[in-house]
């Protein structure tokens, strides 16, 4: 990991003297896609979808470099669709770009419809369950396409995040397992789903339960899950931990330029029903607790 003497700087700013500066940044860099997910609120199509320029990027990573922040997420929309014909720049151009800024770590995240090819240090894929529960949540042929993909991938860091939905929480051990067992996967995250738009989707709180009763038992039998077992059991209820919240830790650039100090869960006003795992784990951060230290220098260990 590069500089390492950076965060006991930064933890020092923040907890001691009550700054309240970024850690990752998440870029949205289109809303352009090629899946029209049922969960999603980013996608748009027609003459509202947009891309921004490189120009654009690179001054929000400037930005978001300039207020504290050393990890960035570049997302969609879907990444690997986003092109600045002027500039001749792909999304390896805004990871270079980032890189030669002095982020510490790039990562992005992608449906895996196209071919996984970003060099970022870190890639998250999305799988919403297996073969029918992510086709349902993604689209006819989704699961197949990123199942491709994975095989032909030989990224070394490359992992899966689930958001787990009223219609796919069944498959969450049949994910964690296909994870565990397939050599190009190193780790897997999820989220439940957090309702922008619609609670069509909103995991009941004694399913919600059963799920995260379920992921300890896998983490403890050895089942590659990031979220850390004090993460897990934050998030059965969300009143736990929302009030606690250090959420500011990651900012966040919509498409359209908007820039927020914290998750947008926060300007939309949805933290009640908060599902986000990493919600809970940024508050573990800021108590410097063990296990979400280690789970999260793991996920990024070959950085």
């Amino acid at each position: 990991m590069k500089g390492m003497l950076y965060y006991p700087w930064w933890f020092f700013q923040c907890k001691v003297l009550g700054r309240r500066k970024p850690l990752q940044s998440v870029i949205f860099i289109t809303d352009r896609c090629n899946l029209h997910c049922r969960h999603c609120n980013v996608v748009k199509e027609g003459p509202d979808a947009r891309s921004k320029s490189f120009a654009e990027v690179r001054d929000e990573l400037q930005y978001c470099y300039d207020a504290g922040s050393r990890f960035v997420d570049f997302e969609g929309g879907e990444p690997h669709l986003w092109r600045d014909k002027g500039a001749d720049a792909d999304i390896d151009a805004l990871i270079a770009c980032a890189r030669e800024m002095g982020f510490h770590s790039t990562t992005v995240t992608t449906n895996a419809w196209m071919p996984i090819t970003a060099r970022s240090d870190l890639i998250w894929v999305s799988l919403d369950g297996l073969e029918a529960a992510h086709d349902d949540q993604r689209g006819s042929g989704s699961f197949a396409r990123a199942m491709q993909h994975i095989d032909q991938s030989a990224h070394p860091n490359l992992n899966v995040n689930m958001v787990v939905t009223n219609r796919n929480h069944h498959d969450l051990e049949g994910v964690a397992r296909l994870v565990k067992e397939h050599p190009h996967l190193r780790r897997m995250s999820f989220s439940f789903y957090v309702p922008y738009d619609s609670r069509d989707l909103l995991v009941p709180p004694d399913v919600r339960n059963a799920v995260i009763d379920r992921a300890i038992e896998l983490k403890k039998d050895g089942y590659p899950l990031m979220n850390s077992l004090a993460g897990l059991d934050l998030l059965r209820d969300p009143q736990r931990f929302i009030h606690k919240r250090q959420c500011w830790i990651s900012n966040f650039i919509m498409v359209d330029g908007t820039r927020l100090p914290a998750c947008p869960g926060e300007a939309a006003d949805v933290c009640e029903d908060c599902g986000f795992g990493m919600g809970a784990e940024m508050m573990l951060l800021f108590s410097l607790h063990p296990e979400m230290v280690k789970a999260g220098l793991s996920v990024r260990a070959s950085s």
